[in-house]
């Protein structure tokens, strides 16, 4: 990208937004209409245990991917994730952060379904949205955490007492009027008089959510020459459903935080909302991180794997389809980028919320839509992926960012195509990257023409231009309740070409639909 003319779009707009330092950061996941997927599914009301443990599951794969995540807390379809105060994960960047937490989070979910509804399909992809919020000292992280804990029980409380109501005839509008303006001992005593249950022995994990950690265990190595045992301490992550609020956990547990008073009332006032500026157009860029292994892994084609790009196609898509403010889609080997029309209102503008929920919902489409792509293939690791969120006032400067990206597309695939010629040839890896060094494009369509016979213009265009996805009109469908008027019909479409001015005279509805 040195010397681009194009260069000026990630040198102006792009910036990150570094977390502060010595600050305790927690990230927290939350699913995104999580009442109707869990009605598609059938989840047992007011909870689901299968479903619970399936989030415990996804939890302790997060802090065994993730050694800075000290201590996590979950209910229902929430989880809450605490970084260590000096961690320096990702620079402390906040898109990386959050992005890659709940693509990952929602790559183990869709993964390990199978584990806990062996007998139930997913039927619609899971999807999470997610905020970053950072605490000063120890106080407010304990008291961040008694504050889920206390909701979690009121919201369960009622609940228990709600499904109770509607499963003993009630409707449910009924039930929320009998519970209106009710305390505690209220619920209590409706569940004891009306349904002979003593709220305390419902399961703890209903009552107290589930904290996920590292526990010190001792574990027996091998004897000495007398028969004594020779034991090692280590550190081995469990989840428990106990009370967090009060100290005595802590006081247990000393190593993971340390003990202070606690009080949950104020922390919300950390929870900073960032909302992207009005009358721009947003692009969200989603890129595969580690991907070099992942498809390493998973044995995909070099330079090119044509199935794994129509596997990011096809994942494209679907976001357009679930997200009619995505006006345009541009991808090119592991990473797409998202234009969202200039005056949408998702999520408010809420940049955290459609950064993670764009980064876990493409993450899931890309996880449901593997079997179909690779049906002889089987996903041996979770992908992952980070995103960002870019901000571009004018038409003219977002295509100018997606020529940018184009440009980056011939530069790495000219570059990968000889890179991996040379290799499959015979040459050593670093002998290839010599070989290459300091050459220009023309030299390197020289270097394919003379010594392998190939006119780099012949590779396939989705390899040397990327995949464009957009809308098209298709034709025109009749309306009965319109009384037989005409409506225009529009799909997605995936093409390959440059997106010069002349693609942009061709399809000048892109930037005007409203």
């Amino acid at each position: 990208m040195a010397n681009s003319e194009y260069e000026y779009v990630k040198r102006e707009f792009e910036f990150d937004r570094h977390l502060p330092a010595s600050n305790w950061i927690v990230v927290r996941i939350d699913g995104c209409h999580f009442h109707r997927f869990s009605k598609i599914h059938a989840f047992e009301k007011p909870n689901d245990e299968s479903a619970l443990k399936l989030m415990n599951a996804c939890a302790t794969s997060m802090l065994e991917k993730f050694p800075d995540i000290v201590f996590a807390y979950g209910v229902s379809d929430e989880y809450s994730f605490v970084f260590r105060e000096e961690t320096e994960f990702y620079q402390r960047r906040e898109s990386k952060i959050l992005s890659l937490c709940v693509s990952y989070f929602t790559s183990v979910y869709v993964m390990k379904w199978k584990d806990f509804f062996p007998n139930k399909e997913l039927r619609e992809p899971p999807y999470f949205d997610g905020r970053v919020v950072c605490y000063p000292n120890m106080k407010t992280i304990l008291d961040y955490l008694a504050w889920r804990q206390v909701d979690c029980h009121i919201n369960n409380h009622y609940n228990t007492c709600f499904w109770m109501l509607v499963m003993s005839g009630k409707t449910e509008k009924e039930a929320q009027q009998t519970l209106k303006g009710t305390f505690s001992k209220d619920k209590n005593e409706l569940l004891s008089q009306q349904f002979q249950i003593n709220y305390d022995n419902e399961p703890a994990m209903f009552r107290k959510g589930s904290s996920v950690y590292r526990e010190k265990v001792e574990t027996k190595l091998k004897t000495d020459n007398y028969g004594n045992p020779i034991k090692r301490t280590r550190m081995a992550i469990t989840v428990s459903n106990v009370d967090i609020i009060g100290p005595d956990f802590w006081e247990r547990h000393q190593y993971i935080l340390r003990e202070e008073k606690y009080r949950y009332e104020y922390v919300k006032k950390f929870d900073n909302i960032h909302r992207l500026p009005r009358c721009n157009w947003a692009v969200v860029r989603i890129s595969a991180c580690q991907y070099d292994q992942f498809s390493l892994i998973h044995s995909f084609d070099k330079p090119n794997d044509e199935t794994a790009l129509r596997l990011m196609n096809a994942s494209a898509s679907l976001m357009m389809e679930r997200f009619p403010d995505i006006i345009f889609a541009y991808g090119f080997n592991n990473e797409y980028s998202f234009v969202f029309q200039e005056n949408t209102e998702l999520y408010q503008r809420h940049e955290r919320l459609i950064l993670s929920s764009c980064s876990s919902c493409f993450t899931s489409f890309y996880m449901m839509k593997w079997k179909e792509i690779f049906p002889y293939k089987e996903l041996v690791q979770p992908p992952q992926f980070d995103a960002e969120v870019l901000c571009y006032p004018k038409p003219k400067i977002v295509c100018d960012y997606l020529s940018w990206r184009q440009a980056e597309c011939h530069n790495r695939n000219q570059y990968n195509t000889c890179f991996w010629m040379l290799v499959k040839s015979g040459i050593g890896e670093n002998e290839a990257h010599e070989i290459l060094k300091g050459t220009l494009s023309k030299d390197k369509n020289e270097l394919l023409f003379q010594q392998f016979q190939m006119n780099y213009n012949n590779v396939p265009a989705m390899f040397r231009k990327g995949s464009c996805t957009y809308r098209q009109k298709v034709g025109k469908i009749a309306e009965v309740e319109d009384k037989g008027v005409a409506k225009e019909q529009w799909d997605v479409a995936v093409a390959h070409m440059d997106m010069g001015p002349e693609f942009w005279r061709k399809h000048p509805y892109i930037f005007n639909s409203k």
